[in-house]
């Protein structure tokens, strides 16, 4: 009786330590659950955050997977100059190295994905353009577009806009005179079926380097002497705001660049003419003024359009938009600087008339025109600030 009265004891015993011991391996259990669950409630963080960094980098590799052209039959397709003409008279009126400036792809970004190629691509071999005969390969990379109906048509406009917008995104293509460059289009037919390449080059196999510019050495002599005027005034406004650097800038062309009033001058479209050799039309002022400033890290547009003087005569025109503090305004830097008759003086309300300006003073008489040239998408511009810059 006693001894099976001290079994009994000794089963109840094990059973509590066996449910113990179960209860235990229970909770351990329970809990690499929920560690588990905690480690997959954060994992789509995780996830999100790897599927945006992707993204990003899709869209990066897209924008920069840009390279090529195309036509039919050994066709060339020039470039049309942009209307960019000169103001018969002025006016008769009394870090910024390590920043991307809006303004330098300005135009750029409002192209369409075959535009944007071709600029890239002429971007990219900017400085094989100074050789004035290399060719800007495309192979087949606009095949597809030119079999279709209206592919070569849109392959046109495509082109012509593209050369449009890197002409006025940067502003020291002096050198080349684009009418000498030619898109050319080829078609290979192997078996009944056609291929198309397409290219960039010289037209008629020639050059399209602009007279004074014949060869590399010419180009980069006279960048070097561009250089010099960069480097002097980088140094003089690195520690000036915005504005002040604007002003001054301003100034500095005034005093430095006279107008071509008889149009004989020959590089007085081009920043070589206004910066090196003093005498510009309206375009070289402006292309001269976007230069500079964005040398100095502030955003600069080159806009054209028609412009209406005191005499009530529209001419074709060029000028500036600027970005101060986030906003855009006018300066017309050529009407700033008008031909002054005998020993008359330029007044600070001459000077500055057209500095700084916004909507409301300076589209009284100055007017836009996103149609740089026939054959080309018409691009539009920053909307200017309503009043005048008062910093």
């Amino acid at each position: 009786m006693e001894r099976e009265r001290k079994n009994k004891i000794i089963r109840n015993v094990l059973i509590g330590i066996i449910a113990v011991a179960a209860l235990i391996f229970i909770i351990f259990i329970l809990e690499i659950f929920v560690l588990r669950g905690q480690r997959q409630n954060k994992k789509p963080e995780n996830n999100v955050e790897e599927n945006e960094a992707q993204n990003v980098q899709n869209v990066q590799e897209n924008n920069t997977q840009q390279n090529t052209i195309n036509q039919v039959n050994n066709e060339q397709t020039a470039v049309i100059i942009p209307n960019l003409n000169e103001v018969t008279n002025p006016s008769t009126t009394d870090d910024p190295e390590n920043t991307q400036l809006i303004s330098t792809t300005y135009y750029y970004n409002q192209l369409d994905e075959s535009g944007k190629i071709i600029y890239t691509k002429l971007k990219e071999n900017k400085g094989r353009l100074k050789e004035g005969n290399y060719k800007i390969d495309f192979g087949t990379q606009f095949n597809t577009l030119l079999h279709t109906q209206t592919g070569e048509n849109e392959l046109n406009i495509s082109f012509q806009s593209a050369w449009n917008a890197f002409s006025y995104d940067e502003a020291d293509l002096f050198y080349i005179d684009i009418s000498k460059m030619v898109l050319l289009k080829e078609s290979v037919s192997v078996g009944g079926i056609v291929t198309y390449n397409v290219s960039i080059g010289p037209k008629e196999n020639s050059t399209y380097l602009r007279a004074g510019f014949e060869t590399k050495e010419k180009v980069e002599a006279a960048q070097k002497q561009l250089q010099h005027i960069v480097e002097q005034v980088v140094e003089q406004t690195k520690n000036d705001s915005p504005a002040v650097k604007a002003k001054r800038i301003h100034n500095w062309i005034v005093s430095a660049v006279e107008y071509d009033a008889s149009s004989t001058a020959q590089n007085r479209f081009h920043i070589y003419g206004a910066l090196h050799e003093g005498k510009a039309v309206c375009e070289g002022y402006a292309r001269s003024y976007k230069y500079l400033m964005e040398k100095v890290g502030v955003p600069c547009i080159l806009i054209s359009g028609t412009a209406t003087n005191s005499d009530g005569a529209t001419e074709s025109h060029a000028w500036n938009y600027v970005q101060i503090s986030n906003s855009w305004y006018g300066v017309d830097v050529t009407w700033d600087d008008p031909i002054v008759v005998g020993d008359g003086e330029i007044t600070d309300e001459i000077k500055y008339r057209y500095f700084l300006k916004g909507y409301t003073t300076f589209t009284k008489d100055h007017k836009e025109d996103g149609k740089f040239s026939e054959g080309s998408k018409e691009f539009s511009f920053p909307v200017l600030t309503v009043n005048d810059y008062n910093g």
